[in-house]
């Protein structure tokens, strides 16, 4: 069974029940929003929605594929809702482009259809909270996990692939875009500003993760230690970038996954 280090690391538990389990909620103002009807009144060049309400939007806590066969089914999925109607949620603010982050539900008969499970759940789109601090519907990644498994939509094109984390030639090809990175953690330096979570033997020309110490802050409230994480392999979510080696910085703590259940003999 797949583990979420943000949700726990009792042995046995899914994602949603370690959560469920009385570990700390979300904040409520971050996951918040106000639902009412609205139309999707088109689609633009940037996979970005304009409603007619809400004016322009974007899905939130998924991402459009950027290039590859996937993007464009993505869109023309999305412009089948274009004068259709629709129940949205909308976030508490706007991000830094003027764009409101929204849920979007598809009336029907049999109660509804999320977009944003849909795409993700068809391979057209993977899961990436943006520039928010917590991930609102972590059963987005068992979607995804599902989708990438069936090697549907995106996850069929190689681009989109986990990466390995000892490559750290390929992981440099790839600065400045979102991606996934697999692979052990060899060690863990905690600082007084940043926990590093190194790949290598040399933090200097290898993988790291960096977690602020608020996001680690969380992610100790929710049961992960140091000692649990050194050792572990893990997957985890971001973009890429040039500091050292190669580095994703995490401040949603789901973002980092844990892939195995058992620790590893030293």
């Amino acid at each position: 069974m797949r583990f979420c280090v943000a949700a726990g690391l009792a042995v046995g538990l899914s994602c949603v029940q370690v959560r469920a389990a009385g570990l700390p909620a979300r904040p409520a103002s971050a996951c918040a929003g106000t639902t009412g009807p609205d139309r999707l009144l088109s689609l633009t060049p940037e996979g970005d929605l304009v409603l007619s309400a809400g004016g322009a939007a974007r899905l939130a806590e998924i991402r459009l594929p950027d290039s590859g066969p996937a993007r464009p089914e993505a869109e023309a999925w999305l412009k089948t809702l274009v004068d259709r109607p629709l129940l949205v949620t909308t976030g508490p603010e706007r991000d830094r482009w003027g764009r409101l982050p929204v849920r979007i539900r598809i009336p029907d008969p049999a109660g509804g259809t999320d977009a944003a499970e849909a795409l993700v759940e068809s391979g057209l789109a993977m899961v990436d909270p943006g520039t928010g601090e917590t991930l609102c519907r972590p059963e987005l990644l068992a979607l995804e996990e599902t989708a990438r498994e069936r090697n549907l939509g995106l996850w069929a094109d190689a681009l989109y692939k986990p990466l390995d984390a000892n490559r750290i030639d390929r992981l440099q090809d790839r600065f400045g875009t979102f991606v996934l990175v697999e692979g052990r953690v060899k060690s863990v330096g905690e600082r007084r500003q940043r926990v590093y979570l190194n790949f290598g033997g040399h933090w200097a020309e290898d993988f790291t993760i960096i977690i602020p110490k608020r996001t680690w802050k969380t992610m100790t409230d929710r049961g992960a230690t140091a000692a649990s994480l050194e050792g572990r392999r893990i997957r985890v979510r971001g973009i890429l970038e040039p500091w050292q080696g190669a580095a994703i910085t995490v401040v949603v703590p789901e973002m980092i996954e844990r892939l195995d259940n058992a620790r590893p003999s030293r």
